[in-house]
């Protein structure tokens, strides 16, 4: 449960309709802080980091800056919200906190994001079945999570909930990798075929744009670290190199 009130856009489902929550790929996230090392994506300790947090977030405010949200006003959920540091970017572009919403599997990424993300509405629960009624958020947010969704079958399922929880007219932002690593069985590439299939674009959605974010990580963490006046040159110059795309998404009235 959230440890805030939920007393202002969002609503709870009643508890009798709510899911245990699946954990799904948390042994993948253990092994690879434990493989990589707590640093791998700290800004401060890691200098490959900044500039694919640099590429991510642009395409981020460019994709909010084509819908024209209203900052005070619109109700915000970021599935698989981490420790909640997507949510602080919209804190930081002027959305009011209490209208912030982020729900992830992980408990410990909870209790660390309702540490540091004060009058934010943090959810320890199950994506596949979220704790909200119908038609509640302006804007359902992702990062990152499809990627690593690699049944299709819960991918759907994530999916569908997102798009139950988004109001007629809303949008979903969808920021993830379209290619897979190769061989890996951790990894299902967010093509935007998969999208279409995932959120029924033309039946339920439209799509209202695609935006370049960071580029495939080991190009993008050498520039980053190596040649960072290179990163958004090579960016444009070579866009098959952009491994991220951010797609906004429209659910139809």
């Amino acid at each position: 449960m959230s440890p805030h009130p939920i007393t202002s856009c969002a609503k709870v489902m009643s508890p009798a309709s709510a899911k245990a929550p699946q954990v799904v790929g948390q042994d993948w996230y253990r092994e690879y802080y434990e493989t990589k090392g707590a640093d791998r994506n700290s800004l401060l300790h890691n200098p490959e980091v900044l500039y694919q947090s640099l590429a991510q977030e642009a395409a981020l405010v460019r994709a909010l800056q084509s819908i024209h949200p209203i900052e005070e006003t619109a109700c915000v959920l970021d599935v698989g919200c981490g420790g909640g540091a997507t949510l602080l970017t919209f804190l930081r572009l002027g959305f009011a906190a209490d209208n912030l919403y982020g729900i992830d599997f992980q408990a410990e990424r909870i209790a660390e994001a309702s540490e540091k993300c004060h009058g934010i509405h943090f959810v320890h629960g199950d994506a596949t079945s979220l704790e909200f009624a119908n038609d509640t958020f302006d804007l359902v947010h992702e990062a990152t999570m499809f990627i690593h969704s690699v049944d299709e079958v819960l991918a759907h399922k994530i999916a569908e909930e997102m798009l139950r929880v988004t109001k007629p007219g809303g949008h979903i932002v969808l920021c993830d990798w379209r290619y897979a690593k190769p061989g890996g069985a951790a990894h299902r590439a967010v093509t935007q075929k998969r999208i279409a299939g995932l959120f029924e674009i033309g039946r339920q959605t439209s799509r209202i744009g695609v935006l370049a974010g960071p580029l495939l990580p080991p190009l993008g963490r050498f520039l980053s670290r190596r040649l960072p006046g290179a990163y958004f040159l090579v960016s444009a110059l070579l866009p098959f190199l952009v491994g991220q795309l951010t797609t906004v998404l429209r659910k139809h009235p």
